[in-house]
């Protein structure tokens, strides 16, 4: 996993001569002992949650994502894909605000292991002129504002997510396109 740790560690730049802030009244509720112990309390679980998340001196190392493990992928999925992809799916259309694994994955995600490109997502068209068609056609006049969001959201999002690194037409370099979740006809 990641580190969440990037700030600089803080310092203690006060001095003598600073005007101290005044400390507010104790209240009734918590006696100096209760608030000493909430203290300690408190420094503890920032410790525990530094050392669980990794720290700059021997914190988990990233894992590419054609290198995690199919427990380290779910785990990447559950914690990190589906919220974001979630929030970005929810601004576009509110419908999508309870996406779940199935939404991306298919109805057959668990029988097929996850696996993509799905079959059960809409297949698009193989070459660059028949998706263009495809995408334009007036039969069906939702296809270009959602291909138009998928392409401006959707894959750059999860391109970076995965540090997968983006497919660009124009030069035709990069992986992560549609392909990496349609199926082509």
């Amino acid at each position: 996993m990641r580190s969440m740790i990037t700030a600089t560690p803080a310092t203690n730049d006060a001095t003598l001569d600073a005007a101290q802030p005044a400390r507010p009244m104790p209240s009734r509720r918590r006696s100096s002992r209760g608030g000493t112990v909430l203290g300690r309390i408190s420094a503890a679980a920032c410790l525990l949650l530094a050392a669980a998340c990794g720290g700059e001196d021997g914190g988990d190392e990233a894992v590419a994502w054609k290198d995690m493990s199919f427990e380290e992928r779910v785990e990447f999925m559950t914690d990190i894909v589906m919220p974001r992809m979630t929030e970005v799916f929810a601004e576009y259309d509110a419908k999508y605000q309870n996406m779940t694994c199935e939404t991306c994955h298919g109805g057959d995600a668990v029988a097929r292991g996850y696996a993509m490109p799905t079959p059960q997502i809409t297949p698009l068209p193989a070459t660059p002129e028949g998706f263009l068609e495809w995408v334009v056609d007036p039969a069906y006049p939702e296809r270009e504002p959602f291909s138009t969001f998928m392409y401006e959201r959707v894959t750059p999002e999860m391109a970076a997510m995965l540090e997968i690194p983006r497919f660009d037409p124009e030069t035709e370099t990069g992986e992560f396109s549609c392909h990496y979740c349609h199926t082509l006809e």
